[in-house]
């Protein structure tokens, strides 16, 4: 029985300890297992030393240390008014193609220390972004992203 209940002491044990070592969004990472054990993050290791996000995201799904950013690909460059006279451009494309947004949960920051080495905080506006995460209304909040 004192054998039993040690083997069920170092079983639980091992079991808080990973939990406790689950890695955050911006942590740095090589593969997707390397950001959750569950595989419901993703690794981008085209980023310095990798980083843990969730590719997808929708308002109010990013864990605490995270906001939920959309990076919307632009229109290409085009005519002011199609041939037809009154429709604008970009009103058209975004009518032919409305789905240019990829939504991503990124380490939220004030400062760069919030950051880790290599990386920064940035506005989401400076990125061509914008937080469509709910709880993080506020406008000062940045995200970690690679030094340039």
């Amino acid at each position: 029985m004192v054998r039993a209940m040690r083997h069920l002491a170092i079983i639980l044990t091992a079991i808080l300890l990973a939990a406790a070592c689950k890695a955050e969004i911006g942590d740095a990472c090589a593969y997707d297992i390397d950001c959750s054990p569950n595989m419901n993050r993703n690794c981008d290791s085209t980023q310095p030393g990798g980083y843990c996000l969730v590719i997808g995201c929708d308002p109010e799904e990013c864990p605490s240390e995270a906001v939920c950013v959309e990076f919307t690909t632009p229109c290409p460059d085009g005519p002011g008014i199609d041939e037809d006279g009154g429709v604008e451009y970009e009103e058209m494309c975004n009518q032919i193609e409305p789905n240019r947004g990829r939504t991503y949960c990124l380490r939220h920051c004030k400062t760069d220390k919030g950051c880790r080495s290599s990386y920064s905080c940035m506005l989401p506006v400076d990125l061509n972004a914008s937080v469509i995460d709910l709880e993080h209304t506020d406008s000062a909040l940045g995200v970690c992203v690679p030094d340039v």
